[in-house]
């Protein structure tokens, strides 16, 4: 089936992808608001990369939730269909949610399933509503809403995110130094990091470390893969394309190419 489809995109590259950033009410929860307007034509091979989030997401079929992902996800979206989406930072979405992000790691729920008639009303308005702008709106202020029912994930939790994103994993089993640098059993880490982001933590460890290498792409467009695979955390440039190819389906040079000169539209 993949033969007739065109080569294998990154999500952000196809149509027009737009970010901006959540209100300020929403800015210690929510990563960004987020609008896609996919192209008119064929169905394309897209990618969509591990980052450790969980993301609300409206389409004209409703709204879901597309929990955390271990390796990139090739959604087939519809000719011309809009996506209207907000994503919450890595490590926040179970407590939004109301359930363990190990239950719906790497797939789409439909949002009714977590939130009941909330959802189902807030679908209605956003179907509604005249334009992408005006539905974005009318998410954020439903999430808005809920804060008073959101509790803070466990410390230990954002702990282990800020370790991990600093490049303090390097040990091929960092459960152990992580918990004794948070504070806590590994077996309690281990369950937190299941239940937050949806999986352990060395799996969290090396979508970080692929997210610093996109990251990376962006800011040094000139350094060489062997470069940045350093900087990034990788043992060496054999094992960032190991595991680019095992995350992403592509290989580094295929992202860096396709991120060259790439901005997200405002």
């Amino acid at each position: 089936m993949h033969g007739s489809l065109e080569p294998l995109t990154l999500a952000k590259r196809r149509g027009i992808y737009r970010e901006r950033p959540a209100p300020a009410s929403l800015a210690a929860h929510v990563e960004c608001l987020w609008s896609h307007v996919m192209p008119e034509g064929q169905a394309s091979r897209m990618a969509v990369v591990p980052d450790g989030c969980v993301d609300i997401i409206w389409s004209h079929s409703g709204l879901a939730v597309a929990g955390p992902d271990r390796v990139a996800a090739f959604p087939v979206i519809g000719s011309g269909e809009t996506l209207i989406g907000l994503r919450f930072r890595p490590g926040i979405a179970a407590c939004w949610l109301r359930t363990p992000l190990s239950q719906i790691t790497g797939t789409i729920v439909p949002l009714d399933d977590l939130w009941g008639r909330d959802a189902r009303d807030l679908d209605a308005r956003m179907t509604e509503a005249a334009d992408a702008q005006a539905r974005s709106a009318i998410l954020a202020e439903a999430v808005k809403r809920r804060i008073p029912m959101v509790a803070a994930p466990p410390c230990e939790v954002s702990a282990c995110l800020d370790l991990l994103r600093h490049g303090r994993s390097a040990s091929d089993s960092p459960i152990r130094s992580l918990a004794q640098t948070t504070g806590t059993s590994e077996r309690t880490l281990r369950r937190r990091c299941h239940e937050h982001f949806g999986y352990g933590a060395k799996t969290l460890d090396r979508v970080l470390r692929l997210q610093r290498f996109l990251a990376a792409c962006h800011a040094q467009a000139g350094a060489s893969l062997t470069a940045l695979a350093l900087e990034c955390g990788y043992a060496d440039q054999a094992h960032l394309t190991r595991e680019t190819k095992e995350l992403t389906s592509l290989s580094p040079q295929d992202i860096r190419l396709q991120l060259a000169g790439y901005c997200i539209a405002p």
